[in-house]
């Protein structure tokens, strides 16, 4: 489900898992730097759980007969939910009570009776809408640089092409997704190959890695290892994992 227009920046899709289509299962979450907000919904209660960016792979678990709404925020765009810095939201999660000053279970309610992933959208964008979001820094700056480029650039080689500071740099990311730009630009990295390797199945290892600008097949195996504890090679068939449900 696309973004609404009015948070588009900020939030990169939606998903919504309805509750016959969930089933009970541990879904794997490998490594980014984006915020998802997860909204589980059944006739009992809603929950509302913030996970943060991640350097590892984590499992969520979702219940058979449960709804899933997730927000994924885009890099960077960790909204005010919670009084809490993305550092300390690295590779965990909080509760949350209320979205946007309403409470959950409230929230829950008017989901449930929304009746389509598209109204559901109408109901949540105004609650997002009044959460404030980070302004804009040099973190904006330098991840719309990275963005524009198709190979990777070292914290040094991107703050000298922002006119910053190495320190500034670092600080903007810490800021920002909670850990350094080199941690970012691996993550990213590694995201673009997984993708690579789920659109194209029959592409070699090495090839994949050369589009994405990996020295060889064997730092990208070096890089999957470190960052989800699994080769390349494991994320050929398409799976339960990346962000959300699936």
């Amino acid at each position: 489900m696309s973004a609404p227009a009015s948070l588009e920046e900020r939030v990169e899709f939606l998903m919504w898992v309805p509750p016959e289509a969930s089933v009970t299962h541990e879904h794997e979450v490998v490594p980014d730097a984006n915020m998802d907000l997860l909204l589980e919904l059944s006739d009992e209660r809603c929950r509302a759980v913030l996970h943060g960016p991640l350097t590892r792979s984590i499992h969520v678990p979702s219940r058979a007969g449960h709804g899933y709404l997730v927000v994924h925020f885009r890099p960077g765009a960790m909204p005010g939910l919670v009084d809490a810095s993305p550092s300390e939201l690295v590779n965990g999660s909080v509760e949350l009570r209320e979205v946007g000053g309403l409470c959950v279970d409230a929230l829950g309610e008017r989901l449930l009776a929304a009746g389509s992933p598209e109204r559901m959208r109408e109901e949540l964008t105004p609650l997002l809408s009044r959460v404030p979001y980070p302004p804009g820094d040099s973190f904006d700056r330098a991840l719309r640089h990275l963005l524009a480029r198709p190979e990777p650039l070292r914290p040094g080689a991107l703050a000298d092409a922002l006119h910053l500071s190495t320190r500034t740099l670092q600080r903007a990311f810490k800021e920002r997704v909670g850990f350094s730009p080199r941690t970012y630009t691996r993550i990213a990295r590694m995201q673009e190959a997984l993708a690579a390797l789920r659109e194209h199945p029959t592409r070699s290892l090495s090839e994949v890695a050369h589009r994405i600008g990996y020295a060889d097949h064997a730092h990208m195996t070096r890089d999957f290892r470190e960052l989800t504890g699994r080769t390349p090679s494991d994320f050929r068939t398409p799976s339960p994992s990346g962000r959300g449900l699936g």
